[in-house]
């Protein structure tokens, strides 16, 4: 009989994880792979239910929570699969993180999951994209605000899965602190430098996109938010300076950029708006090179290989980005660009707008890498290994 593999995630488009955000696309890329993977593993795709919305009066709002809190971890409970897979943060633990008492709830509820692994040789599988508070305090060390998360409960509560897990799966730069905060064995983490990203999905038509293309076209996906606001407007003084490329954003954010582009008197913008991951692709492979402008004063961004530089390579960008730990290994490794401070990555976006000779064979590299990204092949061997058994 083949084993059973059952994973939990939020189904990408419900509240809180919308499809084309990074853990949309993470989550649509894992399920992806575990259904097409060939491996003698039956896979159960268990969609969470998502957290009840506000609640007449805070007493009300708690009742609805503890109810969908307890409601989730019971399926968790009964479920009699071989394996249990999860992807953290995204499980029923930080859906109401300003609820002391929900923590507490799920901390008890993971405990007793762990206890039934211990009875029963279950075994549950961890998959992580996020470490919330790093994040939370790698922000407010670069000047966000501070963290507001009871960082005790989450502590006790990862210690908890993380001890529980037969298999940790994490990016590179996570293996480290993980197996030292909560004393995991090197023989249970399987690593990945670069995150999964979703099959090529071809519009059935082109979208309506105003592509206005320039001798070089450059690109940026995502938020420009106070986390990136300050390297984004640097970057824009050299756009400005190389009129005839293009740069072109899609992502929240929109009614800021358009003041900035005013305020600062750059015309070969171009912000795109939100956009489906479709129309998202289709308008990164018309462009040249992708951008990540993360600043490197916060501590959290060095250990992440971020979705960016998947979405870039898997639409054959060539990537220039600031000098991110994980970030700038991987473009190392690929040679599919550059990383460097801000201050010198924005000169060198006017040399790469005069010499595109300095980032073709980059380009040429990125799409020669873009299938295998798209593969999630560094993700393919802890599934064969736990399908024998392992």
């Amino acid at each position: 009989m083949s084993p059973t593999l059952s994973f939990y995630a939020f189904e990408p488009g419900a509240p809180g994880v919308p499809a084309a955000s990074a853990t949309g696309v993470f989550v649509n890329g894992l399920v992806t792979l575990l259904r097409s993977c060939q491996t003698t593993l039956d896979v159960r795709t268990l969609w969470l239910r998502p957290a009840p919305g506000p609640a007449a009066g805070r007493l009300g709002s708690r009742r609805a929570a503890a109810g969908w809190l307890a409601g989730e971890c019971s399926r968790l409970l009964r479920d009699d699969a071989r394996y249990l897979a999860f992807i953290y943060p995204k499980i029923p633990v930080l859906a109401h993180v300003e609820h002391p008492t929900m923590q507490g709830l799920a901390l008890r509820a993971y405990q007793a999951l762990r206890l039934k692994t211990r009875i029963t040789r279950q075994r549950i599988v961890v998959i992580v994209e996020d470490l919330p508070v790093e994040l939370a305090e790698g922000r407010a060390t670069a000047g966000g605000p501070a963290s507001a998360l009871d960082v005790p409960t989450i502590r006790k509560i990862e210690r908890t899965l993380f001890r529980a897990a037969h298999r940790l799966v994490v990016p590179d730069g996570f293996a480290a602190p993980i197996a030292e905060r909560h004393g995991i064995a090197q023989d249970r983490l399987r690593t990945f430098r670069r995150n999964i990203y979703l099959p090529a999905i071809e519009p059935a038509e082109a979208p309506p996109i105003d592509f206005d293309r320039g001798t070089v076209n450059f690109f940026y996906s995502g938020s420009v938010d106070a986390h990136v606001a300050a390297n984004f407007r640097e970057l824009l003084r050299s756009i400005r300076n190389a009129p005839d490329t293009r740069l072109h954003v899609c992502g929240p954010g929109r009614d800021a950029v358009l003041e900035w582009l005013s305020e600062l008197d750059v015309p070969n913008v171009r912000h795109h708006g939100l956009l489906g991951i479709a129309e998202h692709d289709w308008l990164a492979q018309r462009c040249d090179v992708g951008l990540i402008l993360y600043p490197t004063d916060n501590p959290y961004n060095h250990l992440t290989p971020t979705m960016k530089y998947s979405a870039y390579l898997a639409n054959g960008l060539a990537v220039l980005s600031t000098d991110l730990s994980c970030v700038a290994e991987n473009v190392r490794q690929d040679g599919v660009g550059q990383a460097m401070p801000i201050r010198e990555l924005s000169l060198e976006i006017m040399r790469w707008a005069a010499r595109p000779a300095l980032w073709s064979a980059a380009k040429a590299k990125a799409a020669a890498e873009a299938a295998r990204v798209r593969s999630g092949d560094e993700m393919r061997a802890w599934i064969r290994e736990i399908a024998e058994g392992g």
